[in-house]
């Protein structure tokens, strides 16, 4: 990783990601989509499954629309896609909230949070979100945890408008393509996080980790 001082002299806040950020949780909910379309046959499910883990960070309101219309040709209902969603959150919630820390991620949050604002900004339902760093005792870590229906840089320019940040002094640490480019969207600084041994989807350019340790180090 360069490019980024993560110091109190350098930024003023850290936005994170939760999923595959913080918390190592994106098989989980891999195999919530998959579970959910499985009626559906082994070729939406791989289509499913596919679209899902290119495009982390994205509200799965928005992903269970997208996979209805243009795997299943149909237009989904509020009623229904707010069903299939609170099917999903079932199966999901608690297995997240048993999920393991991104290595490095719980000591990062000790080392940083006294002197750097620390937020979460997530695709996640905001309540379910808020939950699951309550049960995981993470809550004392941050000034803020902020999920859907708002987009990603709509709370980050609320955040960053109301506590009146420099956007040059703020960072996103995200994982996915969409977090990049919901930093661009918003002019502040990003944080690529990638597994070991999995491929970046970012451009080359882009600071990198694979775990928190790098930084703290």
């Amino acid at each position: 990783m360069d490019k980024i001082d993560i110091s109190a002299e350098s930024l003023q806040a850290i936005f994170f990601d939760f999923d595959g950020v913080l918390a190592e949780c994106m098989d989980v909910k891999t195999e919530a989509f998959a579970q959910l379309f499985e009626q559906f046959g082994d070729e939406i499910v791989k289509k499913v499954v596919k679209h899902h883990v290119e495009n982390g960070g994205i509200s799965r309101y928005v992903k269970i629309q997208h996979y209805y219309l243009e795997y299943l040709n149909e237009q989904i209902s509020k009623g229904k896609l707010n069903g299939i969603a609170q099917q999903f959150s079932d199966i999901v919630v608690k297995k997240v909230i048993e999920s393991s820390w991104v290595n490095g991620a719980k000591e990062f949050l000790e080392k940083y949070y006294i002197s750097v604002d620390l937020y979460v900004i997530s695709g996640t339902p905001e309540g379910e979100l808020r939950e699951i760093v309550k049960e995981r005792k993470m809550e004392k870590y941050f000034k803020g945890v902020y999920g859907s229906p708002d987009t990603k840089p709509v709370i980050a320019r609320r955040i960053i408008s109301e506590k009146g940040y420099d956007p040059n002094r703020v960072v996103y640490v995200g994982d996915s393509i969409s977090d990049y480019r919901d930093a661009v969207k918003v002019e502040i600084l990003f944080l690529g996080r990638v597994p070991s041994g999995s491929t970046s989807p970012f451009p080359e350019n882009i600071p990198k980790i694979t775990d928190f340790f790098e930084i703290i180090k």
